[in-house]
């Protein structure tokens, strides 16, 4: 993400004849299509190429590229990429094995089928984005690409039952899948897809698919026995009694569970006595925005030992989790690396120091509106994790000081979200980037800053701090 990256760099490293295996230019605004041809053109060892935010990239920009040893591809953002452009990149590298492209504006339904048809068995990953995709595309997939193990379909609404079945009677070998926001299976015939969901899944997503029949989603779920993730957050069929039935047949095997969302109305502590009671292996817990959640029920999992230091990530933005439930997860989780708890009120700074303490290994957290935290207990975080994401958005006690304290012991920081936190200035802000090995990613809206801020270096402390606020109190 360097802007002095342009087309004219791009050729100097082209005419440098270096041998790539990697390459991967990321938000570099400036570089067209003519970039792109003088890096790639003569890469006949290129593994692996990424690229992504590139507003001026067309699909003449792959045309120069011909590798028999590219086996992964990812394009992101880049709005004028065409369906043609991949078919282009697709014959000239038929080694392609994983195929991911997304956010690309221009692309429409038929990339499906021309990458289906070029790649072929070859195929075993492939995410273009589910948008305009019909049950003609999925057909194709189905008769072109027998070893696709992990494929994407997210958002596609026009697909349905009979072209489902087709994909699972042909890709025999999926192992992950991604059906979220297909709306079409909403409807009472359609729904009955999930019946024949392969039994060699790993992975699912049925987010935002919006089933109604709990029969056929029960069922479906139970067949799924090697299932290590699933996603069920806005299926209208969860509640209480369904959660209990699938995760007695698949839960002893989970590692990652997503129930969340606001759909789940009918999701309550009852419910979740079925995840303390089969999911023994869980290192993911999605519960984010159950408004009826209290967590009392998830207690004597997380007062286990053994099962408490699997969990890596939890998602607990609920507005009603009991305060008695974070502080054991704060206590008992030790491997912990992403925590969220945005928008939950009891949060305090006596929660964060516990988290600091027994937690070394956290690198992501969300504690957005939680308007308890002072600074004290975001320097505390910043001395003993790793921090590496932080969102602090709407805790309006923060200021500079918590700030220097990340610039001081956060040098890996990436992003940062400080939206609504009017105490901390912009300068405050500025010297975090400077300080950041990384490209740090920053948020920070907030009203009309105080004019005439002024930054300067303590030599007494070493510290930076507002010359501003220091004079006007001297004065």
């Amino acid at each position: 993400m360097c802007q002095q990256v342009d087309d004219h760099f791009l050729t100097l490293l082209a005419d440098a004849q270096c041998q790539l295996e990697v390459l991967v230019v990321n938000g570099c605004s400036s570089v067209t299509d003519v970039g792109i041809q003088s890096i790639t053109r003569g890469q006949n060892k290129l593994c692996v190429l990424e690229l992504k935010k590139l507003p001026k990239l067309t699909s003449a920009g792959l045309a120069a590229l011909v590798s028999p040893t590219l086996w992964k591809v990812a394009i992101k953002r880049c709005p004028l990429m065409t369906s043609n452009g991949l078919s282009t990149l697709a014959q000239n590298c038929c080694g392609i094995k994983v195929l991911h492209v997304t956010h690309c504006l221009k692309l429409d339904r038929h990339a499906y089928s021309l990458v289906a048809a070029a790649l072929s068995s070859t195929l075993e990953e492939l995410g273009l984005g589910g948008q305009g995709v019909t049950d003609e595309e999925v057909r194709k997939l189905s008769e072109n690409c027998p070893n696709l193990r992990k494929l994407d379909l997210s958002g596609a609404k026009h697909v349905g039952k009979e072209a489902l079945i087709k994909l699972f009677q042909g890709c025999t070998k999926l192992e992950s899948l991604d059906l979220s926001y297909c709306s079409r299976l909403a409807q009472a015939e359609e729904c009955q897809a999930l019946w024949t969901l392969p039994q060699s899944l790993k992975e699912l997503s049925l987010c935002g698919i919006l089933v109604e029949d709990e029969q056929v989603f029960v069922e479906g779920m139970q067949r799924l026995r090697s299932l290590t993730s699933v996603r069920l957050c806005g299926v209208m069929a969860l509640n209480d009694t369904t959660l209990t039935q699938i995760l007695k047949h698949i839960g002893p095997r989970l590692e990652s569970l997503d129930i969340s969302g606001g759909f789940c109305r009918n999701l309550t502590d009852e419910g979740l006595k079925a995840v303390t009671k089969y999911c023994v292996k869980l290192e993911e817990l999605c519960l984010s925005l159950l408004g009826q959640i209290q967590g009392l029920t998830l207690i004597p999992m997380f007062q286990q030992q053994e099962r408490a230091v699997c969990f890596k990530k939890l998602y607990l933005s609920c507005k009603m989790l009991d305060l008695s439930v974070l502080s054991l997860v704060t206590v008992m989780c030790h491997e912990l690396t992403l925590l969220e708890l945005s928008g939950h009120t009891l949060v305090n700074d006596e929660i964060l120091y516990q988290l600091a303490e027994n937690c070394p290994k956290l690198s992501h957290l969300g504690i957005k509106g939680c308007r308890q935290v002072t600074d004290d207990a975001i320097c505390e975080i910043a001395r003993c994790c790793p921090i590496k994401s932080l969102v602090l958005s709407g805790i309006h006690n923060l200021t500079d000081k918590c700030i220097f304290a990340l610039a001081n012991s956060c040098p890996h920081l990436k992003e940062i979200y400080l939206n609504g936190c009017a105490q901390i200035s912009p300068a405050a802000v500025r010297y975090l980037s400077d300080c950041c090995i990384t490209r740090l990613f920053v948020c920070h809206v907030i009203p009309n800053a105080v004019p005439n801020q002024l930054m300067a270096k303590n030599l007494d402390t070493g510290e930076f701090c507002r010359m501003d606020l220091l004079s006007s109190s001297v004065s």
